[in-house]
């Protein structure tokens, strides 16, 4: 790969990255509500959000496989353009069916996109600048996911809910086109190495590979946290303490905004402290977090734990990936960091559905319980039985990154 510059890097990492994650904070708001409007239940507009994770969860090990066999960029530009195309097709849908279908193949497409980036950049990137880069890479994830719910839900307000599909569309088809102008192949992509058969040799061994299974249940859990407390649970939490919309909208923001203070310096943490400590720093001030949430139900003291989760979660969603890249050096690239999401993805998945029965079993403060245990139990096992990955932290010398 040519030499890297900053501007490189924003140009082909990061602004991309961007446009992805505005458009889907722009069709957020209105999701749920939109495929509401076709006429079916509360519990089947749901699953909007269900089988756009399940498309996900099985394209992760196929597109870690064609990452290795096609490349990463063009496996990066089909899942920007199906990313694109299904949400336009979204707007056009005129039945559900047809509408879940598209969700679906866009799960898929933002598999291919997600494993294609995060396996470029785990080709490009040193050891001992991984952490940071993963940082900025975050940054504009994050600034992305905080500025698509407000700019979607002027919108919907202005135009109608469908026009949020078409401007996540157009957000795509700018990515898309950064993409194909910006990034280029590694030297790794361009070996077209692998088969096109489930990797059962490089799964099991990784399975045996303490850094990565460790990397994979963090990553998992930060999955489940995100998906089953974040954006499951606590919203019908603060509304049952008697908030509307803009404040529930508020006290989720102030975890984004913790996210983005903190991103930059959790990544020099992981490059200068070891990914290890940072992931359960993160885990232990998650945990704490899930424990004070049913303490409260006042807005500014939410928003007050709020923040404290947001801190939490960060170190939990940047320190696995770079701990996961360590540990797969020398395997094949693509397919190892599509394992590496199937684990996350699944953790996304079950997150929602088990706290989701936890609450309707014992109540809406359950679940916070249920998931800080968790948490400290995974907390715990990383602790005693996990190993450090950063060279240099772990007694082996710094490698650079392959090109």
């Amino acid at each position: 790969m040519a030499e890297r510059s900053r501007t490189s890097d924003i140009l082909s990492i990061y602004v991309p990255s961007f446009f992805i994650f505005v458009g889907m904070g722009i069709v957020s708001p209105v999701l749920t509500l939109y495929a509401q409007s076709f006429g079916v239940s509360i519990f089947m507009a749901g699953m909007v959000i269900t089988v756009y994770s399940i498309g996900r969860l099985v394209m992760d090990f196929p597109a870690g496989i064609l990452a290795d066999k096609i490349g990463r960029r063009p496996l990066m530009i089909i899942g920007t353009a199906l990313i694109a195309l299904c949400a336009f097709l979204n707007a056009t849908a005129d039945n559900f069916w047809l509408f879940l279908f598209y969700r679906f193949i866009q799960g898929m497409g933002a598999s291919m996109w997600m494993t294609s980036r995060t396996t470029l950049l785990a080709d490009i990137l040193k050891p001992e600048e991984r952490g940071r880069v993963l940082g900025y890479f975050q940054s504009f994830q994050t600034i992305g996911q905080a500025a698509g719910p407000t700019i979607g839900g002027f919108i919907a307000t202005w135009y109608g809910a469908q026009a949020n599909f078409y401007f996540y569309a157009a957000t795509g088809v700018v990515s898309l086109a950064l993409t194909y102008v910006f990034i280029k192949e590694t030297e790794s992509g361009k070996a077209h190495s692998g088969e096109l058969a489930f990797p059962k040799d490089l799964t099991l061994r990784l399975l045996k590979n303490k850094g990565f299974v460790f990397a994979s249940l963090a990553s998992a859990t930060a999955f489940f946290l995100v998906s089953g407390i974040r954006q499951d649970i606590l919203p019908f939490y603060t509304a049952e303490a008697g908030m509307g919309p803009a404040e529930i909208g508020m006290i989720l923001s102030v975890a984004t905004i913790a996210n983005l203070i903190l991103t930059i310096p959790i990544g020099y943490g992981i490059d200068l402290i070891g990914r290890k400590p940072i992931i359960i720093f993160g885990l232990v001030v998650s945990a704490i977090s899930m424990a004070l949430f049913p303490q409260f139900n006042s807005f500014i003291l939410l928003c007050f734990v709020s923040f404290i989760m947001g801190i939490g979660t960060s170190g939990m969603q940047q320190a696995p990936l770079a701990m996961a890249t360590d540990a797969t050096i020398g395997e094949p690239r693509g397919t190892s960091m599509g394992i590496f999401r199937f684990f996350g993805d699944i953790g996304s998945l079950i997150g929602p559905i088990l706290l989701g029965a936890v609450a309707d079993g014992f109540g809406l403060a359950a679940p916070f319980y249920a998931m800080s245990g968790i948490i400290l139990l995974v907390a715990a096992a990383t602790y005693l039985f996990g190993v450090e990955t950063l060279p240099g932290k772990n007694g082996k010398k710094p490698t650079t990154g392959s090109s």
